[in-house]
């Protein structure tokens, strides 16, 4: 129903001249910023919903909702399908997002901690959006695909974190299939990453969110 609503929006709006829609929607005179929000929604998978995007006149669901207005859509029905892009989105938000953490034993000596945090992203794998909703038996047939994908770019040489050992595939915040370097299932382990590169307060504060930015 999502993928109607874009494509029937994208013909609509492709009917009408830029300039005479924004004109329309209640811009009077339609500046270069609105003409690329225009375009930017157009472009955008879910509308520019999750991106809070606004200016002066509409936020972005009222953009969303000012365009269908003038192209003439089914409004009744066009609110059912905001509502339901807008769960969809909430979920994806507050989701977790399965990763891999690449295992190298690794155990600090005289490496510098802003090296070790710039370089900490080295560590995580990240999937697709929307790799969560997936049953887990797929998910963890994609993580054995990354892994072996993974190794053979990298040579199993993970720079100054050292070699790589095995992966930690977490399907949930504290749980974790071990795979071999070869994508092989060689245990399971409950509990956080253990993250033996913490040797101090600093390097415990930027690891988790250089994670999070990243996803």
């Amino acid at each position: 129903m999502i993928d109607n609503f874009k494509t029937d929006l994208v013909v609509r709006v492709a009917a009408i001249p830029r300039e005479e829609l924004l004109k329309a929607v209640g811009y009077q005179k339609p500046t270069s910023a609105n003409l690329e929000r225009l375009q930017g929604v157009m472009d955008c998978p879910d509308f520019g919903l999750s991106d809070g995007g606004f200016d002066f006149k509409f936020s972005s669901e009222g953009f969303l909702r000012a365009m269908c207005t003038v192209v003439g859509m089914d409004m009744a029905l066009t609110n059912q399908r905001i509502i339901r892009l807008k769960k969809r989105l909430a979920e994806e938000k507050t989701a977790f997002k399965p990763y891999l953490w690449v295992d190298t034993g690794f155990k600090r000596k005289s490496q510098p901690l802003f090296a070790l945090a710039a370089c900490e992203h080295q560590r995580y794998l990240h999937f697709a959006k929307g790799f969560w909703r997936m049953a887990l038996d797929q998910q963890l047939g994609r993580a054995q695909c990354m892994v072996r994908e993974h190794v053979y770019r990298t040579g199993t040489d993970l720079g100054i974190w050292g070699g790589i050992e095995q992966y930690w595939f977490y399907y949930k915040k504290d749980a974790a299939y071990l795979l071999a370097r070869n994508g092989e299932v060689i245990g399971k382990q409950i509990g956080p990453v253990p993250n033996q590169a913490i040797g101090s307060r600093e390097l415990n504060v930027i690891a988790p969110s250089t994670r999070e930015a990243q996803q």
